[in-house]
């Protein structure tokens, strides 16, 4: 599916195993790497869209970053153990349009873009 957002988009497309890229061009002449995959939850196939954002850090605005994920349509932020902060988007592979994947993609791109500018002021992604 990330491979037909792409040929819709100006985004490049790749491929490593099982993990799928694209990245989003975002304003400033930066860019976002999303990945993707395929999770079986049970009889469930379920798309997980991802991206990172950096390191968590003194500048980093936790409560910001909680307040998104009651205000994001679709990404959700997520901290890793290694103290990356990420957004990470899931959704049911059969039943989601490829029109609806790139707007998942493009919220990710666009949020992952302004935190980073925000946080780190780099392009990260």
């Amino acid at each position: 599916m990330m491979q037909q957002v792409a040929l819709l988009s100006t985004g490049e497309y790749s491929r490593a195993g099982e993990v799928s890229a694209i990245t989003i061009p975002t304003p400033g002449k930066r860019s976002q790497l999303i990945y993707g995959k395929v999770d079986h939850a049970g009889e469930e196939d379920m798309g997980i869209l991802y991206t990172s954002v950096g390191m968590l850090n003194e500048n980093v605005d936790l409560s910001h970053l909680l307040h998104l994920n009651a205000s994001l349509r679709h990404a959700r932020t997520a901290l890793l153990e290694d103290s990356t902060i990420v957004l990470i988007a899931t959704f049911d592979l059969h039943n989601t349009s490829i029109k609806e994947c790139a707007r998942i993609m493009q919220e990710l791109a666009a949020v992952a873009d302004d935190l980073e500018h925000r946080w780190f002021d780099a392009d990260i992604g």
